[in-house]
């Protein structure tokens, strides 16, 4: 008897399915789980790309599908629950699901788009996700199978039933923070954003928030070999900090970007991957926040 009991012990183990802390897997672990029925996985690149080729059993849910949601005329942020739950029921996901997203791995920010899908489940609640490192590019690399199949999925009976407010910042939340030193406003724009060299036709003006200090979600990925994967927890931690001219680790911080896209990039990095606890993303970035009347600042940060 004891020898059955071990056995169905051992049994249980062996198809069980962790999740890691940080919510980052690598093709291995997804390769060596595929066939496992509580997996769901999806594709966040370009429908053009996914018909091309994809991992099997994968649904294709691009960028723009996790920025449906709208105040007001501002578009591109997070989903409305009708939309999210809409969207997870079709790729046939229940509440004992483990999602899997993957963006193409093909340069420096489309990590962001599968970011951006975790970011949108992490909003509603749902927190069994994980990120392949290295993304399609990175499977495509290691001659790992792919497929042109689409597959045929039985819809869920998927609802949501929590919402968690404490991964999003308003603008209010951002005005806020400008006079509080507790709480620190990250750009992850590029420079020439940051400084107001460029800016783009849905902002109405240049520049950035005060007292936001750069960080560039594209400094937390490195190329190897062909594809780009997220860098370590000790690069990444240090990166982030910069010598202690870039963020405090123990204090808040608001992300923000142009469309909220970067900022979920940086949000999953700064919370999962170097371990910060409050961290916050400015869903309508500047596409709202040059429309208002509020300040904004050009050229180098004098901090």
């Amino acid at each position: 008897m004891k020898k059955i009991l071990l056995t169905l012990i051992v049994s249980i183990y062996a198809i069980a399915l962790d999740i890691p802390s940080n919510h980052l897997v690598d093709t291995n672990w997804l390769e060596k789980n595929i066939n496992n029925d509580k997996l769901v996985i999806i594709d966040t690149r370009k429908n053009k790309e996914y018909l091309k080729g994809h991992i099997k059993g994968a649904v294709n849910y691009p960028k723009s599908s996790w920025f449906q949601g709208k105040v007001g005329n501002i578009p591109k942020i997070y989903n409305t629950p009708e939309q999210f739950q809409e969207m997870f029921s079709k790729a046939s996901v229940t509440e004992d699901s483990i999602v899997v997203f993957y963006s193409a791995g093909a340069n420096s920010k489309d990590f962001a788009d599968a970011a951006s899908a975790f970011y949108t489940a992490w909003v509603y609640g749902f927190e069994n996700s994980v990120l392949v490192n290295g993304g399609y590019a990175k499977w495509i690399e290691e001659k790992k199978d792919t497929t042109k199949t689409i597959p045929s999925i039985e819809p869920s009976e998927f609802e949501v039933e929590v919402f968690n407010p404490k991964a999003i910042a308003s603008l209010n939340d951002v005005l806020k923070a400008q006079y509080n030193d507790d709480i620190q406003i990250a750009d992850s724009r590029t420079s020439k954003f940051y400084t107001g060299e460029v800016g783009r036709k849905d902002l109405a003006r240049k520049g950035r928030i005060p007292t936001a200090k750069l960080t560039p979600m594209i400094r937390y990925t490195q190329k190897v070999g062909e594809h780009f994967e997220i860098i370590s927890k000790e690069e990444a931690t240090k990166t982030l900090n910069n010598n202690d001219y870039g963020l405090e680790l123990d204090k808040s911080a608001i992300f923000y970007c142009n469309t909220a896209h970067k900022a979920r990039g940086l949000w999953f990095v700064s919370k999962f991957i170097v371990g910060m606890e409050d961290v916050k993303v400015y869903e309508a970035s500047m596409v709202e926040y040059t429309r208002t009347l509020l300040p904004m600042e050009q050229g180098e940060s004098m901090d």
